[in-house]
């Protein structure tokens, strides 16, 4: 597909680590690939990969307000006699915006039902339960949350209701870490609420399930049909804190199949029939509870770990799919194991980054931080890491290593902290 006069206009994938969808949307459509900022003006200077790699840019702040995000899709018109002829989100945050660009231009986008049921979580808990899915009970809602009484040695999970990244996500067992919670959450909320177009005041409880064991699904979505490309095993912060520090392509239980058909089931309950989803699931007792799903691509390289272990490259089937071309899914190539880890420094601020030597099937190995940063005492979310490992074993490598323990040792090594 080549049309001189437009382009393919992707949406939050200046987010780091997810540059390689500018690539694979112009490969994938054959046009010219314009990226709409994450918004901000100081977070979109961090995030200048992404820019050299498309064709252009469009940028300035608070650009996922759908009005504001038109209006700067317009002016870029008016500029250059440019249209998008795909509008292609690769983040929970874009979909307000995106959807309004897309009837602007009568070009293909998600229905605002499946947005509202994909960006609201409780309003997703009610349509997965309706569907016979599992999930965690709600307990208490908005104004209701702070009032909770808990029940004798009762743990419950405090968690922002239109929020991502495990941020404000916390396990409490009285009143007062339920108060730190809400403080801690309102905090990062109110930062970002202006510049993600979210409601901070919307908050909730649910019941806590207990389990080490979660994954994600990736599945690729088009009329009629929901089919699962992967799965990946995540590796999680320590508690209370529920931030992902770490994900491995393919996961190896022996439940993959099952896991695979209840992301599904869980995509068509949504009404997703769009592009890339990426479902989210909790193993307790070997039953599986979904815990949220997003209308588009995974993050972290969870989309590159599929490509390079098993050969399926979604980001290709993303953006075809938001111009109506609907590929069937390719055949499994099982080239591998890959995986992505992130650095975590002790407290305080850097002072030193040292040189290191890197173990047996590094990829590749970034920072995110550097001398005078500070680190923060708790991975608690996407903000409190300082780098990422990315990993890969070809199929004839026998086992795979820890890689989250070498992560762990490479972090410590490379960082020399002052303490606070």
């Amino acid at each position: 597909m080549t049309l001189s006069n437009r382009y393919a206009l992707l949406i939050g994938a200046d987010l780091p680590m997810r540059e390689r969808a500018v690539l694979c949307t112009a490969r994938a459509l054959g046009m010219a690939v314009v990226v709409l900022a994450y918004p901000g003006e100081v977070l979109a200077q961090r995030r200048r990969p992404a820019a050299s790699l498309a064709d252009d840019y469009i940028v300035s702040p608070y650009l996922l307000d759908p009005v504001r995000a038109l209006e700067a899709v317009k002016d870029y018109e008016r500029k250059t006699g440019l249209t998008p002829a795909a509008v292609i989100p690769v983040n929970d945050f874009v979909l307000e915006a995106g959807a309004a660009i897309a009837r602007q231009y009568a070009i293909p986008f998600h229905s605002d039902e499946v947005i509202l049921r994909c960006r609201d979580k409780l309003l997703m808990k009610t349509e997965l339960s309706g569907a016979g899915l599992n999930v965690a009970p709600t307990l208490a809602v908005n104004e209701s949350v702070a009032s909770y009484i808990f029940k004798d040695q009762e743990k419950v999970i405090f968690k922002p209701s239109v929020f991502g990244g495990s941020g404000g996500v916390r396990l409490v067992s009285n009143p007062q870490e339920l108060q730190v919670a809400i403080d801690d959450a309102a905090k990062l909320l109110h930062k970002y609420k202006d510049i993600l177009y979210i409601d901070p005041e919307r908050i909730h409880l649910e019941a806590f399930l207990d389990s080490e064991l979660e994954v994600s699904v990736e599945v690729y979505c088009r009329p009629g049909e929901c089919k699962a490309a992967a799965v990946t095993h995540k590796q999680l912060s320590p508690r209370p804190f529920f931030a992902a520090m770490g994900h491995i392509v393919p996961y190896a239980g022996t439940d993959y199949h099952a896991l695979c058909v209840t992301a599904e089931k869980a995509c068509r309950a949504l009404g997703i029939e769009r592009g890339v989803s990426h479902v989210e699931i909790k193993i307790v007792n070997g039953v599986p509870f979904i815990i949220e799903v997003g209308a588009r691509p995974a993050g972290d390289r969870i989309i590159d770990l599929v490509y390079r272990s098993l050969g399926v490259d979604l980001y290709a089937l993303h953006a075809k799919s938001y111009c109506d071309i609907w590929d069937d899914m390719p055949l499994i190539k099982h080239r591998g194991t890959a995986a992505v880890a992130f650095l975590k420094a002790a407290p305080g601020r850097i002072t030193r980054i040292n040189p290191v030597a890197l173990p047996e099937g590094v990829h590749e190995l970034s920072l995110y931080k550097g001398v005078g940063d500070f680190s923060d005492r708790d991975a608690q979310n996407f903000e409190t890491r300082e780098g990422h490992v990315e990993w890969f074993w070809p199929i004839e490598h026998q086992d795979t290593p820890d890689f989250m323990f070498q992560t762990a040792r490479l972090s410590a090594d490379l960082f020399e902290i002052e303490q606070n």
